[in-house]
């Protein structure tokens, strides 16, 4: 559970609004943390790339890593 504190005045507006807020509240957080990961994934992936030197021959590499090269 998790407690929300808003403006008198915003309150209002919310109930005369016709919206499921806690759904609404729901779908934020998880777009968000949903983008928060994708943003820590691609932050990962830059690191590991930066470490990639030009010229690397990726099909050598399994080649070599399955014993055929």
């Amino acid at each position: 559970m998790v407690t929300l504190r808003v403006p008198k005045e915003l309150k209002e507006r919310m109930k005369r609004s016709n919206t499921n807020w806690s759904e609404e509240l729901r779908k934020t957080i998880k777009t968000k943390l949903e983008a928060d990961r994708k943003r820590k994934a691609g932050e990962e992936l830059k690191s590991l790339l930066a470490d990639v030197k030009p010229g690397f021959d990726s099909l050598k590499a399994v080649k070599e890593a399955r014993g055929f090269g």
